[in-house]
């Protein structure tokens, strides 16, 4: 099991989803209840997107990595 769901896969999903939900909103006819709410919906997922792109993440195998390197560092220093 991995240790976390990378930003490229969440972006995957959330574009999959926005992708299905504008093909059944484009079905719709614009003012009824149904496509508003369907609005509402993608208007999140949009929104949702915009953060995950303007957002940065670390992997966490790469800050293990790090924080090895950095102690012994500090383990060749200190003797």
């Amino acid at each position: 099991m991995p240790w976390a769901v990378s930003r490229d896969e969440r972006l995957a999903k959330l574009r999959q989803s926005l992708a299905e939900k504008g093909a059944v909103q484009n079905t719709l006819m614009p003012g009824t209840p149904a496509h508003t709410g369907l609005q509402q919906e993608i208007d999140a997922i949009w929104a949702a997107i915009k953060l995950l792109e303007d957002s940065w993440s670390l992997n966490p195998k790469a800050v293990l990595i790090g924080l090895l390197v950095i102690i012994v560092i500090v383990w060749r220093l200190a003797t």
